[in-house]
């Protein structure tokens, strides 16, 4: 059930994206994004504070799992779209395909990319986590 939402997420990100890109403005604020008959909000993605202990607990290992698989596959996704645009294409793209990072990382319940990438720079290599990591089939390979 959850793969199923977390692709309903990414094809409602991407749509939202490719539509605002084949626009002539982008609008100022969008609300929700329709894919297929379904309207999906845009999610509020908030501020990342990073803690001053970088421990994590089980609850953010699990979100960072689904974030790290959906990322993955939302970069496959992008990459080939990427890869066949020209110059001024590549722009726009890019800065789309990192709203959608940000937006999937939200929707999972991590405050955007920020808080996925301070987990993986700072909270992942400290080894008072490695239990915590272990325990849901993560392990740091160096």
């Amino acid at each position: 059930m959850s793969k199923r939402i977390l692709a309903i997420s990414l094809l409602a990100i991407a749509s939202f994206f490719v539509a605002c890109m084949q626009e002539d403005s982008v609008p100022e604020v969008a609300q929700s994004t329709t894919v297929g008959s379904k309207t999906v909000p845009i999610v509020q993605v908030d501020q990342f504070v990073a803690p001053a202990d970088s421990s994590v607990n089980a609850a953010q290992v699990k979100k960072y799992a689904k974030a790290s698989a959906a990322l993955v596959e939302l970069g496959v996704r992008w990459s080939e779209r990427i890869d066949n645009a020209n110059d001024a294409e590549k722009v726009q793209i890019l800065n789309a395909y990192n709203v959608a990072r940000d937006q999937l990382c939200a929707r999972v319940g991590l405050a955007g990319i920020a808080e996925y990438n301070w987990i993986t720079l700072v909270a992942l290599p400290n080894p008072k986590n490695k239990a915590v990591f272990e325990a849901e089939g993560i392990k740091q390979v160096k």
